[in-house]
């Protein structure tokens, strides 16, 4: 149903894309953000390995892998809608097929629950206020706030390390200690230096401990002041700017980080809006609004979203001032108009604080107090009063005359029947409070928290607030006091809440529910705002930077765009955007003339608006490109953050809008930005010469830290220049890079040689340390670019020493920076273009050196990022195309980095000491600490070497070259190296090595499979203990998980053992990979290459070796799968007491003591030390991959046998029959393996893996499914098919000797009886059901005819098969089985075990009996039939005495069941009342005139038609294979092949129609005496 569901507009599958996992090249945070990855190609794999138990199993991996692309991708994405179409597909399906219901949710469009969101719409439409939800609350499904939440305990960032993580700049890594070692009331002193970031762009991952920290500090704040309610009492002096200096960093960390999305703490700051510090609550607002612009990878504000949207609509709401203030303002004046029509511009103007003194000091509030309200407040025993009474006096003291009344609800008005008495009990209905402060009684001595603590207690206490509505009330207290004491810094800063409020509400809905809840009430917000702006308005500069940051944000809200770009007038040049970014650029020599805030909230809505719609276009009609053109030359030390902020807009405007460039050049741009170049360069210069020890230790090579000290001392990357420094050459270089890479702009740039650039490349090339390894990979890539554009600028450039200079530089050290090495061929390329350069080039040894980097492990990180090995690859390949006489010595030099790889790859390797991966097995429990450290070194350099080839070796020349020189043997080689990892054949490496191999096979197929199957050779033995020189044995691999308790030696041999298995596993995968046609072609293609590879009796020597070592693996891989699958987690202490205490009350005769395993893990699942289960996993991963991808190779070589046809030539028939002895062989083996197994689970899960496999010999499926005819007459020949019934008949035995589960009370009995006892067979019971299950599955589709009759061998064999032998007619076949299996199926049906067995096991053997009784594609000619019938009501007719017992047992009454016999009773009623044969198929005329006319006789047409029940495609087929086979036969025949005498006369169509019926007879005859004699 998935694979079937398609696009109907554009004919792509919607799973096309969940398939495989994403690349990790392409998408590295994909695995950050995910935690469990999966893929259709994963749950295929665990399918096919039997690992789901039920279907509730298969269904959560699904249901994963759509969780996942909806939690990675934003909602409206293709690959998020695509999940939930396939999600609704897969659960229909699963439903129409179990009868159970599999639907869940998929996450609803809206993120707001429904409750809340109608709860908005209705408040909108009437224009009244929305009760906030208690603070803490969380949502029911259905909406209802439930009780407040628990504050969580932990929130700590478990990820502790990342593969691809680049060192910290020296100073940051100081500061992390710092923070990390000071106490809690220090943090402040630590962090308070900070409000501007002093770093480079910097790594989330260095910051973990760091913010891990944090979150301990606010967790501790929020438990000791109660915050996960309302704050009742102030924070101390000391934890208050603690709180403050932490959530300013962190937003500090979240605006100039990657990998943002690992901060976690999304729940403290949830807390901490319920503080009643207006400091501590801007501040965590500004951190939430950085976070909400993410939020689409932040799963915690998922999760609290529709709480914290609550709040910040109550933090966002209006303030009510313009019926308050606006009557009493002065409209005489224009400038009175406008501010009075705009409530931001009244409330942000100072000169109007004694104007909102004066008249704002009002609390006005309205609620509803619900039924639920009142019942609660009753038992929590609040007073009774008259709220409505209350509400009107108020109003009559303050002089309203009312203008808020609200008509009560008729339940308010049956209080209200005495006019001048209080009622007794609360009342439920509107109430309303408008009540002046000064009218409060407040002690106006005390701080204004004090004194909104009793305003709020007194309002609460005098109207009975539920406590659902106290959040609100004390904003709304909040407010008024800010009003009512003339402060207006808490005016201001409660204004620029209700600003990034508003911005976060913008983040977190869409546009449809934005608009409903926040612009239905405010509808002029943007522009509103915007007003603030205005240069007659005066206002805070802090206020402008909420401005800012919010319309970075609304600017998501598509409806609001254009409304931003007019109330900013944005297009013109007098407008009041343009007037900021002149102010902010004046002085060209003078500080900025705003501070940090604001130059960075204005820099992040420029580039909000740049990548939005029109805005680009917009700035650069306003006239912008010549301010930032002038920014440029601005000196002043502070001003250089905002110089690099202004080139990088211009790159982004020349890059995107067409009119900027010309705007530029106008400017006086390029000259401009080549000065400022220069000038930063020199200045560089000076910095680095004057710190000459600094610069010496980042030339030289970097170490990285040794194992196991490795995670607590990170290398700290030393910088010479400040990080503003860096940012703006970064920057500036960016620009310049990018503007001589676009070929349209060549006419403008041509004089660039001719200006200072080319000294100042050279500088830059002669000091790597100083600048960096970014700003020297874009100074190479800048020197190619100048010749690339106009070639005869080459020599300009040569005379200046720059390629000189460069090629010096890098053969003494390449810069540890992926960008300098993908810029190096084309540098290269540049400078060879005549022979000065190209003389150059040959003298040095630079490919050489650059190769080096491969085999280094200080690159190893480097080369992981993005395709940079594969875009290497292919520009070194380009290089080489285009100077071919630099072919063999580059080819010379890979060669030999390829050397170098495979030293690293030796047991005694730098690697090893450096890291050793997960490639060993721990002995200690500190190693299971530092688990997570341990990276793949040698993975990723062979990884890194893999793609470089599979790109440079596109080319055939090339391939062929790298084949002659002993590259492939190489690489083989390396496969074979002691450091891969235990998931070798499941890693990214692996995968390159398969993308590498394809690429070879179509060069040198003969050279490729030479090397591989050299290694399978070699390795495929079955490894050997070091004591005894024995085979291991399943208890001895197990034993090896506590490899504290092995000598030395014996570890030392066991790991050489183990990457032997992971190294032949590696090789046979690869094999199997190429032979089924990924690059390689057909199956056919691929054996003949084999043959010309290896001998004949080789190549069936190496598949007979793999056979055998699967027999033997299989064996490992299901005990060790099972003992995993028994161990609990060792970190669960209460798992573990009850484990022990479940272990102490067991009984010596249960199963769990029947399946000992070796160091005491049973299966009662008895605690291990955690490193044990770890070498269990690992172990297991290898044991099971071996499995899975040797069962691979050998289906892979079944699939291969088939013969020659006209569209295919197929295999050689020498080479058939041999590979055909050797399945036959192992499938033998396999059924040996199974007799000889433990009856315990392990053994029942072992048979049942072991079906698996022999399916796969025997089966082919595809897109049709067939019996490998071939294999499957040997197989029977060889007395197989006996040996399976006997197996079959043995085990269903085992299963009749386990005790039947516990029968459910009896219907009528009463509920007082005794519980069911504990089942403790219940699981070996599954288990073998499992196995019958599979093992009925085979038989009945052996019996069923059709797989036989669709092989398309099958009319070769007839033709072409010894006649000395039997079944090779399909009636005789077909018959044959079948009388085989009756004593079996008989023996089955007489069992009692079928009276306990499950309803699927019955009816996969009613499935056996089915094809035996409709008599399906036998002869219908013969006499047999009759006979068989005339013997089958002994089998069926339920005389014996256990068929009459299973007629009257009490569980007979299961739907299931009853269904089941139905089906059956049906299936054999005909059979038991007639004694003729079935009726035959009568040929339809209309098929039987188109064979004709294809030149087959009528009396053929009309037998193949009856044979294949008028199906015309397969009755063409056999007679046109028929007659192809007898072709061949004669023409070998006459080639002197068969003497003359030894062929068979010539038949005609009656003389086989009177053989067969001859032949019929006979079989009839020995199948009459079968049966009786059964």
């Amino acid at each position: 149903a998935v694979e079937a569901s398609v696009d109907p507009e554009y004919g792509r599958r919607h799973c096309d894309l969940f398939l495989d996992l994403p690349s990790k090249r392409d998408y590295p945070d994909y695995y950050v953000i995910i935690r469990q990855p999966i893929a259709m190609k994963t749950i295929r794999r665990n399918v096919k390995a039997h690992r789901y138990a039920t279907v509730t199993d298969f269904h959560r991996d699904w249901k994963l892998m759509f969780d996942n692309a909806r939690t990675y991708n934003e909602e409206g994405s293709m690959v998020y809608d695509d999940a939930c179409v396939l999600q609704r597909a897969l659960e229909a399906t699963l439903s129409e097929k179990t009868g159970e219901d599999f639907t869940t949710p998929m996450g609803t469009q809206s993120p707001l629950p429904a409750a809340f969101s109608a709860a908005l719409q209705q408040s909108a439409a009437s224009g009244t206020s929305v009760a906030p939800i208690s603070p803490g609350a969380t949502f029911a499904s259905n909406g209802v706030a439930s009780p407040t939440a628990p504050v969580p305990a932990d929130m700590h960032i478990k990820k502790l390390h990342h593969k691809r993580l680049n060192f910290p700049p020296q100073d940051a890594q100081t500061l992390r200690e710092q923070i990390e070692a000071a106490p809690t009331d220090g943090l402040h002193d630590v962090l308070k230096p900070y409000q501007e970031w002093p770093f480079v762009r910097g790594d989330m991952y260095h910051w973990i401990p760091t913010l891990n920290r944090f979150d301990e500090t606010m967790a501790d704040a929020i438990e000791k002041y109660k915050l996960s309610g309302l704050q009742e009492s102030d924070f101390d002096h000391s934890t208050q700017q603690t709180l403050v200096s932490m959530l300013h960093f962190s937003r500090l960390l979240l605006e100039n980080c990657i990998n943002r999305n690992l901060y976690s703490s999304v729940d403290r700051l949830d807390s901490l809006l319920n503080t009643s510090d207006p400091e501590v609550l801007e501040c965590t607002l500004r951190l939430l609004l950085r976070a909400s612009q993410r939020w689409s990878y932040q799963r915690d504000l998922r999760a609290n979203q529709a709480l914290m949207s609550a709040r910040l609509m109550t933090l966002a709401d209006p303030w009510h001032t313009k019926k308050d203030i606006v009557p009493h303002a002065d409209k005489d004046t224009a400038e009175s108009a406008a501010s009075h029509a705009n409530e931001f511009r009244l409330l942000a103007d100072d000169k109007n604080t004694n104007l909102l003194k004066a008249h704002g000091g009002v609390v006005r509030y309205q609620f509803f107090r619900t039924a639920e309200d009142v019942q609660q407040m009753e038992a929590e025993g609040a007073a009774p009063v008259d709220s409505i009474a209350v509400s009107l006096d108020t109003r009559k003291k303050t002089g309203d005359g009312g203008s808020h009344r609200r008509t009560p609800s008729k339940k308010s008005h049956s209080h209200q029947s005495d006019a001048g008495r209080q009622s007794s009990t609360l009342s439920e209905g509107l109430v309303s409070i408008h009540t002046p402060v000064c009218d409060l009684g407040l002690d106006h001595t005390a701080g204004v928290s004090a004194q909104m603590r009793q305003a709020f207690d007194k309002l609460v206490a005098q109207h009975n607030v539920p406590r659902a509505h106290h959040f609100e009330l004390r904003h709304r207290i909040y407010v008024a006091l800010a009003f009512a004491a003339g402060d207006s810094e808490l005016r201001y800063a409660l204004l620029r809440a209700r600003i990034y409020a508003a911005a976060i509400l913008s983040q977190l809905m869409n546009e449809r529910e934005f608009k409903n809840a926040f612009l239905s009430r405010e509808p002029n917000f943007t522009a509103d705002i915007i007003g603030v702006l205005q240069p007659e308005v005066h206002a805070p500069l802090s206020v402008q930077t909420a401005v800012f940051l919010a319309l970075e944000s609304l600017l998501k809200q598509r409806s609001e765009v254009s409304g931003a770009y007019v109330a900013l007038n944005a297009s013109a040049n007098h407008g009041v955007l343009m007037f900021i970014l002149r102010k902010a650029f004046t002085d060209v020599d003078g500080p900025p003339a705003f501070p940090y805030e604001l130059m960075s909230a204005l820099y992040f809505f420029l580039t909000a608006m740049a990548n939005n719609m029109n805005g680009g276009q917009l700035l650069v009609s306003a006239g912008v490109v010549p301010v930032f053109v002038s920014a440029l030359k601005h000196t002043h030390s502070q001003q250089l953050r905002s110089i690099g902020r202004a080139a990088k807009l211009l790159d982004y405007l020349i890059s995107s809008t067409s009119s900027t460039f010309p705007a530029f050049c106008s400017a006086n741009g390029i000259t401009t930005l080549v000065d400022r170049i220069h000038s930063e360069v020199m200045s560089a210069v000076a910095v680095s010469d004057a710190n000459p020890e600094a610069a010496a230790d980042l030339t030289s090579p970097v170490t990285l830290p040794r194992f196991p000290d490795y995670p607590k001392q990170l290398y700290r990357r030393r910088e010479i220049l400040a990080a503003e420094q860096i940012y703006l050459l970064k920057e500036l270089f960016k620009l310049l890079t990018h503007l001589v890479q676009q070929p349209s702009y060549n006419d403008r740039l041509r004089n660039l040689v001719e200006t200072t650039l080319p000294q100042t490349l050279r500088t830059v090339l002669n000091y790597p340390a100083a600048f960096g390894s970014n700003v020297y990979g874009m100074a190479i890539s800048i020197s190619a670019m100048l010749v690339h554009n106009e070639p005869t600028s080459l020599p300009i450039i040569q005379e200046a020493r720059l390629p000189e200079t460069m090629l010096e530089n890098l053969e003494k050290h390449v810069p540890y920076n992926s960008d300098v090495i993908m810029n190096i061929p084309g540098a290269l390329g540049a400078f060879c273009l005549n022979d000065v350069g190209m003389e150059q080039v040959r003298k040095s040894n630079i490919i050489g050196s650059v190769l080096r980097v491969f085999s280094d492990p200080d690159f190893v990180r480097i080369l992981q990022e993005g395709d940079v090995t594969g875009s290497f690859g292919a520009s070194l390949d380009e290089f080489i195309r285009h100077f071919p006489t630099v072919k063999d010595q580059a080819m010379d030099q890979i060669i030999q980095m390829l050397k170098d790889v495979l030293a690293m790859g030796e047991a005694d390797s730098p690697l090893v000491r450096l890291n050793p991966g997960n490639t060993f097995l721990l002995r200690t429990a500190e190693e299971e600490e530092l688990k997570s450290y341990y990276d793949d070194f040698y993975g990723m350099m062979l990884e890194s070497v893999t793609t470089f080839l599979e790109g440079l070796l596109e080319q055939r020349a090339h391939s062929e070259l790298f084949m002659e020189r002993g590259g492939w043997d190489l690489i083989t080689r390396a496969i074979k190296s002691p450091l891969l990892p235990f998931g070798f054949v499941k890693s990214r490496t692996f995968e390159s090595l398969h993308g590498l191999s394809s690429t070879l096979l179509d060069t040198s197929a003969e050279g490729v499979f030479r090397s591989l199957f050299k290694v399978i050779s070699e390795y495929v033995v079955e490894p050997v203990s070091s004591d005894n020189q024995q085979t291991w044995t399943v208890s001895k691999y197990l034993e090896l998980a506590n490899a504290a308790a092995l000598s030395e030696e014996e570890y030392k041999a066991a790991h050489i053992e183990i990457h032997r298995c992971i190294s032949c596993t590696g090789a046979i995968a690869l094999a199997t990979y190429l032979i089924n046609g990924s690059g390689g072609g057909s199956l056919a293609r691929c054996i003949k290459v084999i043959d010309d590879v290896l001998p004949r009796d080789e190549f069936k020597q190496l598949v007979g070796m793999v056979c055998d070592a699967y027999c033997n693996g299989i064996q490992k891989a299901v005990a060790i799968e099972h003992v995993i699958s028994t161990l609990p987690d060792a970190g669960d202490a209460k798992q573990t007491e009850k484990t022990q205490s479940a272990k102490g009350k067991e009984t010596e005769g249960s199963l769990s003591t029947q399946q000992a395993q070796p160091m005491d893990v049973d299966g009662s699942a008895s605690v291990i030390e955690p490193y044990k289960r770890t070498n269990f996993v690992n172990l297991g991963e290898v044991a099971i991959a071996f499995t899975l991808e040797a069962g691979d190779f050998i289906e892979c070589m079944s699939n291969s046998l088939r013969l020659s046809t006209a569209e295919d030539p197929g295999v050689p028939k020498v080479i058939a029959e041999e590979i055909s002895d050797t399945i036959v062989h192992f499938v033998l083996n396999m059924l040996t393996v199974c007799r000889n197994a433990e009856r315990t689970i392990v053994g029942a899960q072992l048979i049942d893996q072991a079906m698996v496999a022999i399916m796969k010999a025997m089966v082919y499926v595809r897109h049709r499914v067939y019996v490998k005819l071939r294999i499957f007459v040997r197989f029977i020949e060889e007395g197989g098919l006996q040996q399976f019934c006997e197996l079959l008949e043995s085990t269903w035995d085992w299963a009749a000797t386990v005790p039947p589960p516990p029968l459910s009370a009896p219907e009528g009995t009463t509920g007082d009886s005794k519980p069911l006892p504990i089942d403790p067979d219940a699981k070996l019971r599954k288990a073998l059901e499992t196995t019958l299950d599979s093992m009925l599955s085979i038989l009945s589709f052996f019996l069923d005819g059709e797989p036989i009759m669709e092989c398309p061998e099958y009319p070769i064999l007839v033709v072409d098969h010894d006649d000395n032998r039997r079944w090779f007619r399909a009636g005789d076949l077909i018959v044959g089985l079948r009388l085989m299996a009756l004593p079996t199926l008989q023996k089955i049906w007489e069992s009692p075990l079928l009276v306990y067995s499950n309803s699927g096991l019955m009816q996969t053997f009613i499935a056996c009996l089915g094809p035996i009784i409709s008599a399906q594609h036998e002869a219908r000619t013969t006499g047999a039939l009759p006979g068989i019938r005339r013997h089958l009501p002994n089998l069926l007719e339920g005389h014996t005495p256990h068929s009459m017992r299973r007629r009257t047992e009490q569980r007979l009454t299961s739907p299931l069941l009853s269904n089941a016999f139905e089906a059956f009773d049906r299936a054999i009623g005909p059979s038991q009342t007639s004694g003729q044969s079935t009726t035959e198929v009568e040929p339809i005329s209309l098929y039987v005139t188109e064979l004709v006319n294809m030149g087959f006789s009528n009396e053929e047409a009309n037998t193949v038609l009856r044979r294949y029940s008028n199906n015309l495609e397969r009755a063409t087929e056999y007679l046109l294979n028929t007659r192809l086979a007898e072709r061949s036969r004669r023409a070998l025949g006459a080639e002197g092949s068969v003497s003359a005498d030894a062929q068979p006369a010539p038949t005609t169509d009656d003389d086989n129609a009177q053989a067969a019926a001859t032949a019929d007879d006979s079989n009839a005859q020995a199948a009459e005496a079968s049966v009786e004699q059964t």
